[in-house]
């Protein structure tokens, strides 16, 4: 890795495939990254050139979750439920499920984001990159979608939801989106002056009435979940991320531990990782000074910041396996 390129943040995808090329000496392209990306094999980012708007949220665990309650006249308009007696609150859970062992509960405001930020891929912006890696191959169009919609980081501690503007949605009576619809349809229909006054005379009183609703700009009830990340996003790798899949080449051999070995040696992991961050049970005194395990991970790569394998990403997961196996156990 040359010296100009340890001092940049990020590279284009074409960038980190060409990069790449060189280190593993085969032909890498930008459709390669995407798909080492959706399968775990390298952390992929967005950059919002124009900003995005999000809600922040704090990652729990099941145990943590936010819980809400539907009022009870829901179970006699929907008497189906399964579980749930007619004229009882039905209870349900408001924090999101990210991946069955992540829990996401989101702050209610919207904020404005830029920069540079790391795609989870359990969302709809992990639909986008399959899309955009099949565009590069020749494959089909990915028509699917979800309702939680996309989600990046930059800690482990904090997960953003991206979101979109009511504004910007081109079925929403009054947005802007809607006009510039309706523009083009006038245009391509070639729909006579009279109707297209009458058209956008109408746009004009339904702008009104969505205007009438808007308390401000960061209202969170302009705002819904993002089907995708925004257009203007452009798929970046962090040069970081690029040493971090360089080291995962070079500790290839483990990979070649057989299932039990590997048990035994993510049981060992894990148990010492409830030592440093556990308690006493008769005193209540913390057996170390570490207050998390985002400080576990902060003084590994404080002390072996060159290290083979002790990367923020591998550490993350191996921790996070780590705990499965012992808590399993």
């Amino acid at each position: 890795m040359s010296k100009l390129f340890k001092l940049r943040e990020w590279v284009t995808l074409d960038e980190a495939a060409g990069h790449l090329s060189s280190v593993v000496s085969e032909d890498v392209t930008a459709a390669d990254i995407l798909r080492l990306a959706l399968d775990g094999h390298l952390v992929l980012s967005a950059n919002f050139v124009n900003h995005a708007t999000a809600r922040r949220g704090k990652v729990v665990s099941l145990e943590d979750v936010e819980w809400g309650e539907f009022p009870g006249g829901i179970t006699e308009m929907l008497p189906g439920i399964p579980g749930h007696a007619v004229g009882k609150p039905v209870r349900y859970m408001k924090s999101l499920n990210l991946d069955d062992r992540r829990y996401l509960t989101l702050e209610p405001s919207v904020q404005s984001i830029e920069g540079v930020w790391d795609l989870l891929l359990v969302g709809n912006e992990r639909l986008d990159v399959e899309h955009r890696y099949q565009l590069l191959t020749g494959g089909p169009e990915i028509t699917l979608s979800g309702l939680d919609g996309a989600f990046v980081q930059r800690n482990a501690a904090e997960v953003w939801q991206l979101t979109e503007s009511f504004d910007d949605n081109e079925f929403q009576r009054g947005s802007t989106a809607a006009k510039k619809k309706l523009e083009l349809r006038i245009a391509i229909d070639q729909i006579s002056k009279d109707d297209a006054e009458r058209l956008l005379a109408q746009h004009k009183e339904d702008r009104k009435e969505f205007l009438s609703k808007r308390k401000s700009w960061l209202d969170p009830d302009n705002y819904y979940p993002a089907g995708a990340l925004p257009a203007d996003a452009v798929l970046v790798v962090r040069t970081a991320a690029l040493r971090e899949f360089e080291q995962s080449l070079q500790g290839e051999p483990a990979a070649n531990l057989g299932r039990r070995e590997e048990s035994t040696y993510l049981n060992i992991i894990g148990g010492l990782l409830h030592l440093l961050l556990g308690e006493s049970p008769g005193s209540g005194k913390k057996y170390s000074a570490f207050a998390s395990q985002d400080a576990v991970i902060e003084g590994l790569l404080a002390h072996f910041p060159a290290t083979p394998g002790i990367s923020k990403r591998t550490l993350e997961s191996k921790f996070a396996a780590a705990n499965r196996s012992v808590d399993a156990g």
